[in-house]
């Protein structure tokens, strides 16, 4: 057996952190204790430095992890090219290619999986999970030394930096191990959690099985069946068996999906006994390491196999209730501010922004009992209590004031916005570093009221426009069937960036687009970073413009086209239904076309209050109260005016741990639950329903004459069938191909290039004023929004029927 400073096998006590990654390091050490892990070595650190040396990369590497700010996918484009370029020093192939003939002719000919292991993978504050490159059914010297190296150069790719950057991890400070393993031949795989990662609850193993290789359900490309253990008495209390469509199979070189054959499909795959001794094996392995583990099995020839374990990042602290701090109140997660509520709510967000526009919307529109609002777990939801006084009458006024013209929306954006636009001029010029503290906070208060000012037009325009397309429908007119043709075909600030990043996505000259655009962002909590400030999130909306069939202007003069033809058929209406019907296209119209300027405008107003809240933080930490700026966002903003030197470091680590730690949750979209009588008895409840439509407390999934519905509400008209792909983060948008149906949890501004490539939409949360509904309109796509687990229950990669007029996807 080979020795030596680049191969460390399984088992030699060499295999540390430091040497062979967290995968490698967890694996030598489950060999060692006994436990079956498939044979295999890993290719050290010391393999990967050498090779860095070697080739001249050290200084680039190092300048790249410096400036990760100013890094484009090209500059990551030329880093992986100078690693496959790159020449293994011979000692260190050699060194690879002999550990791999001894292992092979161990094995009896069985192919290589290949796997990168970074020092800095498998931790339980960062798993690093999916971030860098595997290759299975790997044969040969000459495959497996580019395996090794395409493992390396994964550390660069723009998701990894990108990982790294939203963990606070310095990627100069990673090394990265290369796993050589034999490829068990699995007729089954799976992932076992040794506690329950949804509840917390550490008596219960969660195990999920599918046939063939473990890349589907890791890849998420098939519906596992699901068994649930307990830990104690090993007996299975859960038992669900998945329509396993799909199928990861070796090929000839590497691997490929295949359909699973009809009589598997609904099959068992783990047998209650076989599930106990896969449990009982997950239990010893937790009791090796001490802590939750993450395991990655597969099953041969009647034999379980463990291929990977680590830590649980994802586990609640303890058992996690959703009660309602107000006894006999109802609360919704994703109605108004919440669409723009992606995460848990920093302290600073939920006392600035969020309180912002909460606030306002509520001066404005008084529906709600108060607290209008309430953080459970940290995570926003909005009282769904409502003043019944105020549902009766207040609509009529509301309706009357459409009606008359008293709120035309083009004379109130001539009216209204020139001034406030100023102001907001005004807003982004100031001088931040120049001035006092106290001129500071009385910007920041300036700041946080417009953007009031500015929520309140969002809501007023989408609310209006909307309202103004109700009415229409109701006149039925001859040949119309889509009333919302009639609002698409605007030209807006958001069509002008749309064109901007086309125009960057074939110059590569990203600088302009960024100066006029670079405040949109992901969220309304300034926490998140702005698209300036974000370069891996820039490479996303690259990645995604350059697949849009068709540009901008192309798309708003065949929605023109549409728009005109169906406006003959409102005007062609003759009597007073044909006035009346003009009067509310015309009011309605002047509203949808400023809906996307307002978002626009909004988002500027949070960029601004992002940037002056990180200057007051930047402060802080000058004066020693807080490490970095960043830390500003762990404080309340009344504390952030008091905190000028007070050292509130603690304060700041314990609410970043409760935080990550509320991130892993899954928050329910109605407290109490959607099936508790408070929602069905409650005569307020039953109005709002009339209005909003009984979907409102009743999505999810249901099953209707045998067929799986997904059931939201509707967003945008229409029929589409599709592939679904679910794309969690702008991480995952060069994934959707043109035609596929987009599944989110829910997009923002910065999403806006997708609608541009998908089909159809679905989303998690949201109404019809989200942003994804206002986009897809305009887009001319069906969307589905506010469908509860939409990215859990829909299985990528499969045929998926979405129908925006009724509200439901088909299965």
């Amino acid at each position: 057996m080979i020795i030596t400073p680049y191969v460390s096998w399984f088992g030699d006590e060499s295999a540390t952190l430091a040497d062979a990654g967290g995968k490698g390091a967890s694996l030598s050490r489950m060999y060692q204790a006994g436990f079956p892990v498939p044979p295999g070595y890993i290719v050290t650190t010391n393999a990967y430095r050498t090779f860095v040396q070697s080739n001249g990369l050290q200084e680039e590497l190092l300048d790249l992890a410096r400036s990760y700010a100013g890094v484009s996918e090209t500059r990551l484009m030329a880093i992986r090219q100078i690693f496959a370029r790159g020449s293994i020093p011979a000692a260190i192939e050699e060194a690879i290619t002999q550990a791999a003939s001894d292992l092979v002719l161990r094995r009896a000919g069985l192919p290589l999986v290949v796997r990168s292991s970074a020092t800095a993978e498998d931790q339980p504050g960062a798993s690093f999970a999916g971030q860098l490159h595997s290759y299975l059914n790997v044969r040969g010297d000459t495959a497996l030394l580019e395996a090794v190296q395409r493992c390396w150069s994964s550390l660069w790719t723009a998701r990894a930096l990108g990982y790294c950057a939203r963990h606070g991890v310095d990627p100069s400070a990673i090394d990265v191990a290369v796993v050589v393993q034999v490829m068990v031949p699995a007729q089954a795989s799976g992932i076992m959690f040794t506690a329950n990662p949804v509840s917390g609850l550490r008596g219960e193993i969660s195990i999920d099985a599918a046939w063939g290789l473990g890349e589907a359900i890791v890849g998420g490309l098939v519906t596992p069946d699901h068994v649930v253990v307990d830990k104690a008495t090993e007996v299975v209390k859960q038992m669900t068996i998945a329509d396993k469509a799909v199928m990861t199979a070796p090929a000839a070189i590497g691997t490929k999906e295949r359909a699973v054959e009809q009589v598997r499909r609904h099959a068992q795959v783990l047998e209650a006994p076989k599930a106990i001794e896969l449990a009982r094996l997950g239990a010893k392995i937790e009791g090796c390491f001490g802590t939750p583990q993450d395991i990655e099995w597969c099953l041969a020839d009647d034999a379980f196999f463990i291929v990977q374990a680590r830590p649980i990042t994802t586990l609640p602290s303890g058992l996690v209730q959703w009660n309602s701090p107000i006894a006999g109140a109802k609360w919704i997660k994703d109605l108004q501010a919440g669409e723009w509520a992606t995460e848990p709510l920093s302290p600073l967000g939920a006392t600035t922004t969020f309180l912002s526009m909460i606030s306002a919307r509520q001066r404005k529109l008084p529906m709600q009992r108060r607290p209008w609002h309430v953080l459970i777990n940290g995570w926003l939801y909005i009282r769904a209590d409502f003043r019944l006084l105020w549902l009766m009458v207040a609509p009529v006024g509301l309706l009357w004031s459409l009606v008359t013209g008293r709120r035309d929306g083009h004379n109130r954006m001539r009216r209204r916005w020139p001034s406030r636009l100023a102001d907001l001029n005004t807003l982004e010029g100031v001088p931040l570093r120049g001035c006092s503290d106290e001129r500071l906070f009385a910007h920041l208060d300036r700041s946080l009221a417009t953007l009031g000012w500015w929520w309140w037009e969002v809501t007023w325009y989408s609310a209006a426009a909307l309202i103004g397309e109700q009415i229409l429908r109701k006149f039925k007119v001859p040949g119309l069937a889509d009333v919302t043709v009639l609002y698409r075909g605007n030209d807006s600030l958001l069509l002008e960036g749309e064109r901007a990043l086309r125009e960057a996505t074939q110059t590569g000259e990203s600088s302009a687009y960024l100066e006029r655009f670079g405040h949109f962002v992901e969220s309304a909590d300034p926490i998140h970073r702005t698209l300036r400030e974000s370069p891996d999130l820039l490479d996303a909306q690259f990645a995604a413009a350059g697949k849009g069939p068709i540009s901008p202007d192309e798309r708003l003069e065949r929605l023109r086209r549409e728009r005109d033809e169906a406006e003959k058929l409102v005007h062609s209406v003759s009597g007073l239904r044909g006035v009346l019907a003009g009067w509310v296209l015309a009011l309605s119209q002047g509203y949808a076309s400023h809906t996307d300027d307002a978002v626009f405008h909004f988002q500027r107003v949070l960029a601004a209050i992002r940037a002056g809240l990180l200057e007051v933080g930047q402060r802080r930490a000058n004066a020693g109260a807080l490490q970095q700026a960043e830390d500003v966002f762990y404080l309340e903003y009344r504390e952030l005016r008091q905190a000028r030197s007070k050292d509130m470091s603690d304060v700041v680590a314990i609410r970043r741990s409760l935080r990550d730690s509320q991130k892993r949750l899954a928050p329910p979209a109605f407290i109490p639950p959607a099936s508790d009588h408070a929602w069905r008895d409650d005569p307020q409840m039953r109005l709002f329903s009339s209005v909003a439509g009984e979907p409102l407390v009743r999505r999810g999934m249901e099953e209707r004459n045998g067929q799986r519905i997904l059931v939201g509400v509707p967003g945008s008209p229409g029929r589409v069938r599709g592939t679904a792909r679910v794309i969690t983060g702008p991480e995952d948008f060069h994934r959707l191909k043109p035609g596929d149906v987009l599944v989110a949890h829910a997009t923002t501004p910065v999403w806006t290039p997708l609608f541009n490539i998908a089909s159809a939409a679905i989303t998690e949360v949201g109404g019809p004023f989200s942003h994804a509904a206002i986009v897809a309109r305009e887009f001319g796509i069906p969307l589905v929004s506010g469908a509860i687990d939409a990215t859990h229950l829909v299985t990528d990669g499969v045929a998926i029927t979405v129908d925006g007029s009724a509200g439901v996807a088909e299965l």
